[in-house]
């Protein structure tokens, strides 16, 4: 096995280094690029690594994929396990390891903080796959969303409708409150020409979160109802997680800290800050008992 650095391995499967450049905003004002790559890449919690199934590798106890991408012959290695998500892009079915074979287009997608091993071809157990059948119409996002169903990437805006099939990762049929704070496996096929792009998905697959035990376990012994809102303690919580929480008590605020990531909570008002963005919660947060909770759905940003 041919052994590159970590950094040059990622370089290459990402398709390159960053560059130091500037893009412009719709106010005008220049960007740097790198810190639009951070936020888009915050979005979601996994890598896509598009490319052609070249090799199917099977043995009584292992089933695995080896994926080449046609513009550089560049290979990742991808055991299947029972655990990983196959999916049809165009029928939006859920498939069987078997039916995957050679010369097939798939979309995998792995987690980000997964360490990436310092051979080549990687070898990296994925989360999902989806299938790409030549001829069939549909595309696949996989993000985080608001509480407005707008993705985090602000690429994408979803217009549910009675129509529109949601499932959990069992293929159970889920409501749509269930959708909030988990990332989605979108199916659609026609969208508006407007920014963000609209559509009216035909089916969604909500992604079972993946918070510890611990985290877990503060949130069941430690939350109140507030208008049909689970409200959970913001620094417990988010400790937990390793983020830094801050209290600003000049302006009733909250900052919440971990790496690139920041978020602005302010008691009794909808709006907060996350990263360079604004959004808003359904509930306001309060104090209670001497501690500060937000609605459940800003579980979702601390990854």
């Amino acid at each position: 096995m041919k052994k590159v650095s970590s950094i040059a391995l990622a370089a290459l499967i990402s398709g390159g280094a960053l560059g130091e450049h500037s893009v412009f905003a719709e106010n005008g004002n220049a960007v740097n690029a790198e810190i639009i790559s951070i936020q888009t890449e915050e979005a979601t919690n996994f890598i896509k690594y598009s490319g052609v199934i070249s090799k199917v590798n099977k043995s009584d106890q292992s089933f695995s994929l080896t994926v080449q991408k046609p513009e550089d012959s560049l290979e990742m290695i991808f055991p299947i396990t029972d655990e990983v998500l196959l999916l049809d892009n165009g029928t939006t079915d859920f498939l069987q390891k078997e039916t995957l074979k050679e010369g097939t287009t798939v979309e995998v997608y792995y987690d980000k903080n997964k360490p990436m091993p310092m051979i080549y071809p990687a070898t990296i157990t994925p989360e999902i796959v989806v299938v790409k059948v030549e001829g069939q119409m549909g595309s696949v996002k996989i993000a985080k969303f608001d509480q407005n169903f707008l993705s985090l990437d602000n690429e994408l805006k979803l217009n549910l409708g009675k129509e529109t099939i949601l499932l959990n990762e069992q293929g159970e049929v889920i409501l749509e409150k269930d959708l909030h704070g988990k990332e989605l496996i979108v199916f659609y096929t026609i969208t508006t020409r407007s920014i963000p792009a609209q559509t009216p998905p035909e089916k969604i697959i909500a992604l079972d979160n993946e918070h510890p035990e611990e985290v877990q376990q503060i949130i069941s012994e430690d939350h109140f109802m507030k208008n049909g809102v689970k409200m959970i303690p913001i620094r417990k919580v988010s400790e937990a997680l390793g983020f830094d929480v801050e209290w600003l008590s000049k302006t009733g605020g909250i900052s919440v800290r971990k790496q690139n990531m920041s978020l602005h909570v302010t008691v009794g008002k909808t709006d907060y800050g996350y990263n360079r963005s604004l959004r808003y919660f359904e509930v306001v947060p309060e104090i209670k008992n001497g501690k500060t909770y937000v609605a459940e759905e800003f579980l979702e940003f601390l990854k």
